[in-house]
């Protein structure tokens, strides 16, 4: 096979010099592995992190030359090794830990720091706490790197906007940085938005930007991630002479140690690649399938395709629905029940737009609504197929329901004033009895109502509680405590259901991040998708944008039933294609679509493994109604895969040309349109040079093509 259709294949290149950088890392003394002497030179000899204690900066005594390191164990596990470096100083009683990852199959490492106070003293304040400090040059004089990186999820038509930065502020100043942070991302979101309104800053993880980022020198770079579900800093510094700095980690962390306390940083991924940025996008792709992608039952999850209904919706009108999706034969993984199903108000919720379902924290069911509970919901579902989704909200807590009037001390408030009825507080999940009650509540929930998968959405701002509830002197404890009880909550949970599926949502996609996506899924990936009158290019964008990083993802259309360019704009590797919009559309009239319903779910159904291969952006991901805007997806194995292409509104082009990528020169393609049923082939040479031809006579229209190979040129 030719080497344009390995993009996402690593090469002998890449894993030697990451296994360099490795070993140097374990054994200063070790020889480098011949292909990485060179770039050994390129990167930090010191330890790839840093941080202050008082007065003392750890680069004083973590070295090399003090660096004790055991292999936890010798042979590969399922691909991976580990390592633990230890180092301690006798001056502060501090010790350090480095949990190190290698990847047997890919160019990669991973690492958490950790530290300890061994002492019998309080320690001085710990600060700069750089998980990630390392320095990489450029492979030649007078090039200027370039940063690629996404908008996180805002709520915006330009959600995963993927965007290219050069180093430098111009021709004459050839240095330059790029920071996000509080500060940065505060006037960034004032620039973007315009209005001082939604300007502020948001705690969570990828409500501004996403945490993952390609560093682009010349012919390779390094693409970085970070695991951390809350306030995070990321920093790329050029000096113009050929060198980045680059950094990241925790934002607010200032505090001293108390005896026999710990601290973690954030996970820190570093991904050496070669050649093009498409290769190591694709090359991301495939490791977070492998090594952050969650276990079902012992399996890594499949991305469903879900019909969603609103939680205030009477019993009656659920099991209407489930025997009408059974009625028509619509192939649902899913049947998702949102908000609306809990408490004990009386006043009617038919949909997202009215009713009292913004009041949590009780988490009874309310049988005004559903008076046998939720079992004869879900009991429906599984016999028509299905499995059963349930939205929850633990996190948030509105003050007044029973909860938070009974156990106070388990809750951070967002003010320094006593709350208020229906203000909004944290579960607090650093206090062990707000963990435990958060576990039981959630575990009870899962078994009593046959839940398959887990959806818990967090809709509010945590950095303002996290600031609150910190002592003097101890910036970031609050944060800290209640993200190692946020990971132990869903480690747990997972533990006792291994069965479950969990889906991370946060307003949308705002807390995507390594450590998330290892334990959930993100069926929601941004709250734009939440009305009708969403813009289709708008659901392109984001997928396209999200796709180069995270492939498992998906969304609603929120389509008006008949609607395929609609539907079409958010096909991902999942989908959530609703017969009743959360209660806004019914689907009781005598003429609704379904076999349009059924069209679409077969479609998604066929693309779905593609989506989990290589992927390939066809044109540039933007939002312009006067474009056309396509991507491929290729199963490079089987040579096979998807062609999706939409001429936009106010494009005046009929038809485009897309040159294909990661196909057999020598090999013919056999092409079906899923619109047209038309068949027919084509040269892979042809398809890589000349190009496919895609003809769309009518504006706001698509094209659906299926492509496999069919022989090579004897």
């Amino acid at each position: 096979m030719n080497e344009s259709s390995k993009l996402s294949r690593v090469s002998p290149e890449e894993m030697a010099v990451i296994r360099g950088w490795i070993n140097q890392s374990i054994d200063p003394n070790s020889q480098p592995v011949d292909a990485s002497v060179q770039v050994l030179a390129r990167h930090s000899m010191d330890a790839p992190f840093s941080f202050t204690c008082g007065a003392r900066s750890s680069r004083d005594w973590v070295k090399g030359e003090t660096v004790r390191s055991e292999r936890v164990r010798s042979e590969w596990q399922a691909g991976k090794r580990s390592h633990l470096l230890r180092w301690n100083d006798p001056e502060t009683r501090l010790s350090c830990m480095m949990e190190l990852t290698e990847f047997s199959d890919f160019p990669g490492m991973e690492w958490v720091i950790r530290l300890r106070n061994d002492g019998a003293a309080e320690t001085p304040p710990i600060a700069n706490f750089k998980a990630l400090d390392i320095f990489w040059s450029c492979a030649a004089p007078g090039e200027i790197p370039e940063l690629r990186r996404a908008l996180g999820s805002d709520g915006r038509h330009d959600d995963f906007q993927y965007l290219r930065n050069e180093l430098r502020q111009s021709m004459w100043d050839v240095g330059g940085a790029i920071r996000m942070d509080s500060a940065a991302n505060t006037a960034f979101r004032k620039a973007r938005n315009g209005s001082p309104l939604w300007c502020m800053n948001d705690g969570r993880t990828s409500a501004t930007w996403l945490p993952f980022f390609n560093l682009r020198t010349g012919n390779d770079g390094l693409l970085c991630a970070l695991g951390w579900s809350g306030q995070w800093f990321a920093e790329f510094a050029f000096d113009g002479a050929g060198k980045t700095a680059i950094s990241a980690g925790m934002e607010h962390l200032d505090l001293k140690l108390r005896p026999g306390e710990e601290i973690r940083s954030p996970r820190i991924l570093l991904l050496y690649w070669q050649g093009e940025p498409l290769h190591a996008q694709n090359m991301l792709r495939q490791f977070v399938l492998k090594y952050h992608s969650p276990l079902v039952n012992g399996d890594r999850a499949q991305m469903p395709i879900c019909n969603g209904s609103w939680g205030g919706t009477p019993t009656p009108g659920h099991l209407d629905t489930i025997s009408r999706i059974t009625q028509h034969a619509l192939p649902y993984d899913y049947y998702w029940v949102d908000a609306g199903w809990y408490g004990t108000s009386t006043l009617p919720c038919p949909d997202v737009f009215h009713g009292e379902w913004g009041i949590t924290g009780d988490w009874r069911v309310n049988r005004n609504y559903h008076p046998d509970g939720l079992k004869p919901i879900s009991d429906a579902a599984h016999r028509a197929g299905m499995k059963f989704l349930l939205w929850i909200e633990p996190l948030r807590a509105t003050y007044g329901t029973p909860v938070t009037l009974e156990h106070p001390e388990w809750f951070l408030k967002g003010s320094r004033e006593e709350p208020k009825l229906k203000d909004n507080l944290l579960l607090n999940l650093g206090h062990p009895g707000a963990w435990q009650w958060a576990v039981e509540t959630i575990s009870g929930l899962i078994t009593e109502n046959g839940v398959d998968c887990y959806r818990e959405d967090f809709n509010f701002d945590p950095g303002p509680y996290w600031a609150i509830a910190d002592e003097e002197g101890r910036t970031g404890w609050a944060e800290m405590r209640f993200i190692e009880g946020f990971y132990a909550f869903w480690d747990e949970l997972r533990r006792r259901h291994p069965g479950l599926l969990i889906d991370n949502c946060a307003s949308g996609g705002r807390r995507l991040d390594l450590e998330t996506i290892s334990r959930s899924v993100a069926l929601w990936r941004t709250d734009y998708n939440c009305f009708p009158f969403m813009q289709p290019d708008a659901a392109q964008l984001h997928g396209m944008g999200l796709n180069l990083w995270l492939p498992m993802n998906s969304t609603s259309p929120m389509a008006k039933p008949g609607d395929t360019y609609q539907a079409r704009s958010s096909y991902s590797s999942g989908l959530v294609l609703n017969v009743e919009e959360f209660g806004i559309s019914n689907c009781q009239s005598p003429d609704f679509p379904w076999d349009w319903f059924r069209q679409r779910i077969a479609e998604v159904k066929r693309m779905q493994p593609y989506f989990l291969g290589d992927y390939f952006p066809l044109t540039p991901i933007i939002f312009d109604p006067a474009a056309w805007m396509a991507y491929q997806l290729l199963d490079p194995d089987q040579q096979a895969g998807v062609v999706l292409a939409f001429r936009r509104a106010e494009s005046p082009m009929t038809c485009a040309s897309f040159q294909l990528q990661g196909l057999d020169p020598q090999a013919s393609y056999r092409f079906e349109c899923a619109d047209s049923g038309q068949i027919w082939l084509v040269m892979g040479s042809e398809l890589m040079e000349k190009g496919l031809e895609v003809v769309a006579p009518a504006p706001r229209s698509s094209r659906l093509l299926f492509y496999t190979i069919e022989r090579k040129r004897e």
